[in-house]
């Protein structure tokens, strides 16, 4: 990562005392705590080329993290009064110069298990590796440094079941959902690609396809001649029958149907 974990001080303990930080290859900035403001919102009040992200794996701590997340960005803790308090030692962070411990995962059953976590600060153009530890407490090499571009999202699960004429519901029947407009997250869109997702029915007729909160999505089942654009919820689980139908989508104008 480049930047430096902070101890969250109270800003009566900071009051008056400085830090003083280098972004790349600017000039010295020097923070000054005034008692007041809110340790995090002082630093990002003060700081140019760089942002303060509280923490959420542990709320004492606050990172801080330059703006250029690659060779050859760097942040350096030059100095100032308040280096102490803050937990914090004069260096330079560069790309992949330190690491920090964001989650330990016990073994599991399954292997290929996928495992969700937590950016401990909510940025996620950070590098990770993985390593393992046997039980005899040796851990292994770590794997190459992998960067993310985004996380998944919340997802709201679909669920249907397909019924024919007779009554009857129908298995292996596909269920496709496609892109129309792209969900919107606070920090800005999700990175979505435009390929369709589908599914099956199961042997009782019934269907569940994880989609993007916020997305409008167009659904078709063939075997029913179901074909509609609707608007994922921002809701974990939703039946398709009570999905609010979008009838005013028009497509641009220009695109060839």
């Amino acid at each position: 990562m480049i930047g430096v974990k902070v101890f969250d001080a109270a800003p009566a303990t900071v009051s008056g005392k400085t830090l003083i930080l280098k972004i790349g290859n600017t000039a010295n900035q020097t923070i000054t705590f005034d008692g007041v403001m809110d340790t995090v919102d002082k630093v990002n009040a003060g700081l140019v080329g760089a942002r303060a992200y509280p923490s959420i794996q542990n709320p004492l701590y606050f990172y801080i993290r330059a703006d250029i997340r690659e060779a050859p960005g760097s942040l350096q803790v030059v100095g100032g009064t308040a280096l102490l308090d803050l937990g914090l030692t004069a260096r330079t962070v560069s790309e992949k110069s330190e690491d920090e411990l964001i989650a330990t995962v016990a073994a599991l059953p399954d292997p290929n298990t996928i495992v969700e976590y937590e950016d401990p600060d909510g940025v996620l153009q950070d590098f990770y590796a993985i390593t393992t530890v046997d039980s005899f407490s040796n851990e292994s090499l770590k794997t190459q440094y992998m960067q993310p571009i985004c996380f998944s999202g919340p997802v709201c699960v679909l669920e249907g079941v397909i019924i024919n004429l007779q009554g009857a519901r129908v298995p292996d029947a596909v269920i496709t959902a496609s892109l129309v407009s792209y969900p919107h997250e606070a920090s800005g869109n999700s990175n979505v690609t435009l390929d369709p997702v589908d599914t099956l029915s199961g042997p009782d007729g019934r269907f569940s396809i994880p989609i993007l909160q916020g997305a409008l999505i167009h659904l078709e089942i063939p075997a029913i001649g179901y074909s509609k654009n609707l608007t994922v919820p921002a809701k974990s689980f939703e039946f398709i029958t009570d999905l609010v139908v979008d009838l005013d989508y028009r497509y641009p104008l220009g695109t060839e149907v």
